[in-house]
Order: C-alpha cells, then structure tokens, then sequence
C-alpha cells in the first residue's frame, strides 16, 4: 500500500525521492495505513559509533491529516561527548507541523536557513539510504 500523501506542499522541500523511499518501506513490510493516524520510521546504520561515527540515526514521523498524510518530523541523531560519557542527541530537528527548526550548535532556525539545511540533508541522506547502510523500521498507531 502507498501513501497518500497531502499535495498542497511542505513547508520544507521534500522529494520525490524521499516520499518514494517511505513508500518503500511501507510497502517492504506490508503495512496496512487504513487504521492508522499515524507513522514513525527509524532509520539506524548498525555500524554507527561514537569511535566510528558512520550515518547517523534518522527519525522520521508522519501524521493522518484530512487530505493525505503529512510530515511531523525528521530528527537527526549523533553522538556529543567522548567515551563512555558520549549520549545520542538531536542534531537537526526538523518540525514540519510547527515550522520550528533547530540545528545543534546554532538553534533554532530561519525557515529560509532550514530550506536549505533540509535540502542538502535530505541529498545525503538519501544517498546513503541507497548504499544499504541503515536497517529500517517502522511503526503505526
């Protein structure tokens, strides 16, 4: 099953090639959206350290709106701190819902300054995405 997702825009510049990577993974598992409000995708690269580094965890979470399904999120994970003190936290945060923006190190963002943040993210992402290095899940309630 695909998902129908709502044509009126993003406030950030979502693909094709994201949306189509979503319904794959949909699909990959045979998830039916028909009772579902909403979708979480955990994206995790198994190799990915605090030593190593390697594609950071990705998060990303659809709602049921009206007219199709909207984003809610996309939230960049990396490890801060060294050794054993280093913890998994929010690089980028992108909240679609309330046009709120965050990138660690700078705050919060711009709209502007998050275009193009979620443009070049998004390139990467998606490339590492086709290079096999994240196993996937994906939740619904």
């Amino acid at each position: 099953m695909t998902i129908p997702f709502f044509r009126d825009g993003f406030p950030l510049p979502v693909t094709q090639a994201l949306l189509a990577l979503l319904n794959q993974e949909v699909t990959h598992i045979g998830l039916n959206l028909e009772h579902l409000t909403q979708l979480t995708f955990n994206f995790r690269s198994p190799t990915y350290s605090p030593e190593q580094g390697g594609a950071h965890p990705v998060e990303i979470r659809l709602i049921r709106g009206l007219d199709g399904w909207l984003f809610d999120y996309v939230t960049d994970f990396s490890y801060q701190g060294l050794g054993q003190d280093a913890e998994l936290c929010k690089e980028l945060d992108f909240n679609f819902l309330d046009d709120e923006h965050y990138l660690q190190g700078w705050g919060p963002m711009q709209r502007a300054e998050a275009h193009e943040l979620f443009t070049l993210w998004q390139t990467n992402f998606i490339a590492y995405c086709r290079m096999g290095g994240f196993t996937v899940t994906v939740s619904g309630d």
